[in-house]
């Protein structure tokens, strides 16, 4: 997966689960994030694109461009050979 198809990924999953368009800027308690869809993103990221993500993770970047970032920093990011 490419660092443009993982953000592209990731905001699908963002804004399936928000119910908004997501840029940027968005942070995920300011769009009405809460702790059960922040387990629905981890969740959707962790079984469709076997991300090894967590809620913490989230938590801790909460403006999407952040969160993006940590998840291709994240060592269980599954990129092909």
């Amino acid at each position: 997966m490419t660092d443009k198809e993982l953000r592209r990924a990731v905001r699908t999953v963002w804004e399936e689960v928000l119910g908004a368009d997501v840029d940027d800027d968005t942070d995920f308690f300011d769009a009405g994030g809460t702790s059960f869809a922040a387990l629905r993103i981890v969740a959707t990221l962790n079984s469709r694109h076997a991300i090894a993500i967590s809620v913490k993770a989230l938590f801790e970047n909460s403006r999407f461009t952040d969160f993006a970032a940590a998840v291709d920093q994240d060592p269980g990011l599954t990129r092909p050979a």
